[in-house]
């Protein structure tokens, strides 16, 4: 057996070198034969590299975007409309439930949360009505808000209700001037916070989102305003975390059940699953990447059948030109498979050798797209992809054997008198 594979290797060697001779005897020919299968194998590449890196980056912003892997519990209490005593004696979501829900199997984080409010904000430079917004320990990481300066919350802030800010970008300029904010002060409804952070809005590249929003807010230890605004130790809403290694459709039923049962059975609180969402966002853009590789794949085909069938007319000119090489072959013993390989290596070299060619090409295209994207400002990686690749390699060796089967085919089929005859 491993004989046999020597045999055919040191063969099919033998006439790859043979038709490397013949490739370049006629350089110019064989050149712009060349141009169809680089296209078409360059196209493949860099199309397919593009197109992988930005459903990578869609991924990645989507999720920045969203809360994978993370369901929601809503305040929804006390009812207007409720009917039994559980729904009246349990007032919603409270302090003591978010310290509870961390001991629910399968929860990796939790994060409390309390509406944003529109309270009067002043410094010695400005005063004006700004969204105030109380959140927990790690909420800003969480959902992807980048600190600029300082720091976020921290536990003890939390714990101590205590009376600091994390202020937004935006709002620095206004109220601090030039002048650098951390440790420096500003007064909401009449209270002075020490600012400790600064937020800047989260900033993507494919999405269509604008997140400016959040550089005009104040953020606020959310227990702060539990207990001095919201009263009662009410929470507006909490988001659970899921470890990476449970199972998400359990650990939602599980918190749900957890809370209901500490509430009574009290229908006051909402769930709502944020990883769904993501999930269908990723679908969609899954969808319209998927619909646009469609539409690639069907450009740079036709360019690599345009080079197939540039590669059999070229083939059958080296039939024509090379009948009385065919005829003496065939008179000295050779039959029609070796005849026909004869062609058929060289025509497969050919698109070995236009697909070669148009891989350097693609990866060139993709660095090039690098150099673009950066020089105007933008951190725009594209990693060559490898089934992309691999891709152009096989349709490019499919291109050979099918435009070049009917040439090898025709010359096999000479006769070899008729052959040696010919001029």
């Amino acid at each position: 057996m491993a004989r046999q594979i020597r045999d055919w290797v040191s063969e099919w060697g033998e006439l790859a070198l043979d038709a490397l001779r013949e490739i370049w005897s006629h350089k110019l020919r064989s050149l712009l034969t060349l141009f169809g299968v680089v296209f078409g194998a360059a196209s493949v590449v860099s199309m397919t590299s593009l197109s992988a890196a930005l459903k990578t980056m869609a991924y990645d912003e989507l999720s920045r975007m969203g809360m994978p892997h993370t369901f929601e519990l809503i305040d929804r209490g006390p009812r207007a409309d409720a009917e039994r005593a559980a729904d009246l004696r349990h007032v919603g979501l409270s302090i003591k439930d978010v310290r509870d829900l961390r001991n629910v199997r399968g929860v990796d984080a939790v994060y409390a949360r309390d509406w944003s409010d529109a309270r009067l904000v002043s410094t010695l430079l400005d005063q004006r009505v700004i969204p105030v917004e109380g959140v927990d320990v790690g909420y800003l990481s969480f959902r992807n808000y980048p600190i600029v300066r300082g720091r976020e919350l921290v536990p003890l802030d939390i714990v101590n209700a205590a009376r600091v800010v994390v202020i937004g970008e935006e709002l620095v300029e206004p109220f601090f001037g030039t002048a650098d904010p951390i440790g420096r002060t500003v007064t909401i409804d009449g209270l002075r916070f020490k600012v400790v952070g600064v937020v800047a809005p989260v900033e993507l590249e494919l999405v269509p989102a604008d997140f400016s929003f959040l550089a005009r807010r104040m953020y606020v230890p959310y227990t702060w305003v539990t207990q001095y605004h919201r009263g009662q130790q009410r929470v507006d809403q909490v988001f659970l975390k899921v470890a990476d290694d449970a199972d998400f459709p359990s650990v939602l039923e599980s918190g749900r059940m957890y809370l209901k049962q500490r509430h009574l059975g009290a229908d006051d609180f909402e769930v709502e699953n944020s990883a769904a969402d993501v999930a269908e966002d990723l679908a969609m853009a899954d969808g319209i990447l998927s619909g646009w590789n469609v539409v690639l794949f069907t450009i740079a085909g036709v360019t690599l059948i345009v080079g197939g069938i540039g590669l059999f007319s070229v083939l059958l000119i080296s039939v024509r030109e090379r009948v009385r090489e065919i005829g003496i072959r065939a008179a000295l013993g050779a039959d029609d498979r070796s005849i026909r390989r004869l062609f058929l290596a060289e025509s497969l070299t050919l698109a070995l050798l236009g697909a070669t060619v148009g891989l350097l090409g693609g990866t060139g295209l993709i660095k090039v797209t690098e150099s673009i994207a950066q020089s105007f400002g933008r951190e725009f990686t594209v990693p060559v992809n490898m089934p992309g690749a691999v891709m152009a390699i096989a349709f490019a060796i499919l291109v050979g054997l099918l435009f070049g089967w009917y040439p090898a085919s025709r010359a096999a089929k000479l006769d070899p008198i008729e052959a040696i005859r010919e001029l």
